[in-house]
């Protein structure tokens, strides 16, 4: 597997990571403490975001290993006795073990997320072997911050892995739709953004579902609050539709209540497909957009103040002339 990095990995770099990873990798294998493992996850993620695949091309069968058994709970500091502390015997109760368990499993999910950002349309197999496990984790029957998890995790993958994640397009779809469904504003956040990645990622034509994803992107749009990011995503999802067909968008009766939602408030990565959108419709002189001139004329304002505000270089550009 030849995989380019993302910065020049020079002979020294590459000897220290031979050195260390190993001994990570022994330590990750026997630690009983899940706030360790946890952490061992998350400083892998950061590695790997900074590096590259260079981190881990040579371990990546023991990583998955390691991080296959988070999944399914058969990590070592999952199976043993943790009902008391290792010093003083006090007993943790049921709420301490539940968010331990929940912080593990979201640094294992952050983790596969960062293995597809590295490795791109090389993931595929690791792919394969994880989908199963972390969508397990979206039915109904688990927690919602673990639905929350697994529905994130795998919009993640999605957006990293590109036009690659097509052949999974059939089987996410609807875990997503499920997601955006979802009572809980954690949830149907995610939801939100993980429809919207996979249209924008994969190399189908998904304009026949866009009337069933409109229909539950209309209640997070409408909120009074964005709880969780949830109306910022579900803004940023129906960009996505935008960008891919807008004629296949009802725009007339859509794009009131999506210029109510704007500007994005915290989630300013959804600025980019919103404001790449607006655009769009801008530069083709859709009449329906130009008839909610007053209203969206704000809203850029606002948007083209604020340093918080994240521009495709097109898009600041079209709008700053």
């Amino acid at each position: 597997m030849l995989l380019p990095s993302k910065v020049a990995v020079d002979d020294n770099t590459m000897a220290m990571i031979r050195l260390v990873l190993p001994a990570l990798l022994k330590m990750w294998e026997d630690e009983d403490d899940k706030m360790v493992v946890a952490q061992i996850c998350t400083e892998l993620r950061s590695a790997m975001s900074e590096v590259g695949p260079a981190v881990t091309i040579e371990y990546a069968e023991q990583i998955s290993v390691r991080l296959l058994e988070i999944f399914e709970k058969k990590a070592l500091c999952q199976t043993i006795d943790d009902d008391f502390d290792d010093e003083g015997g006090d007993e943790l109760d049921e709420e301490d073990l539940t968010e331990y368990d929940s912080m593990l499993i979201c640094a294992a999910a952050d983790c596969v997320a960062e293995f597809a950002d590295v490795f791109g349309e090389a993931f595929t197999p690791i792919m394969d072997t994880f989908l199963p496990h972390i969508a397990g984790y979206a039915k109904p029957t688990f927690a919602v911050s673990e639905r929350a998890m697994a529905v994130g995790c795998l919009a993640e993958i999605a957006k990293n892995m590109g036009p690659a994640i097509t052949k999974y397009a059939e089987t996410l779809f609807p875990i997503f739709m499920a997601g955006l469904r979802d009572e809980h504003a954690e949830v149907a956040s995610n939801g939100a953004f993980a429809v919207g990645a996979l249209i924008e990622a994969a190399t189908i034509d998904a304009t026949p579902y866009f009337g069933e994803v409109l229909k539950a992107l209309y209640p997070l749009v409408k909120r009074s609050d964005n709880t969780n990011n949830a109306r910022d995503n579900a803004a940023g999802c129906v960009a996505r539709l935008i960008l891919e067909n807008a004629d296949a968008v009802p725009l007339a009766d859509v794009l009131p209540a999506w210029i109510e939602a704007l500007p994005i408030r915290n989630d300013h990565m959804e600025d980019l497909p919103v404001y790449d959108a607006i655009c769009h419709l801008l530069k083709n002189k859709r009449a329906e957009i130009e008839q909610f001139l007053p209203s969206l004329m704000p809203v850029l304002k606002q948007a083209m103040e604020s340093t918080d505000t994240l521009f495709s270089d097109e898009s600041r550009q079209y709008l700053g002339s």
